[in-house]
């Protein structure tokens, strides 16, 4: 039960890098602020996920 429960968060937080790498390609086809926007918000979610990593080697 552990080991699926690390799959499952290991599964989701790849979906979720996929999503927010999306964002920002998506995001840098448009030249407005709804791009920058958008890119914004790839760019905080790849960073929270970078933060979620590194939180467990502090």
């Amino acid at each position: 039960m552990e080991n699926a429960m690390k799959v499952l968060g290991i599964v989701l937080k790849c979906i979720i890098l996929v999503v927010c790498v999306g964002l920002v390609i998506i995001g840098q086809k448009s030249i407005s602020y709804q791009g920058l926007y958008t890119m914004l918000a790839g760019l905080g979610g790849i960073l929270i996920l970078l933060f979620l990593y590194n939180r467990k080697y502090k």
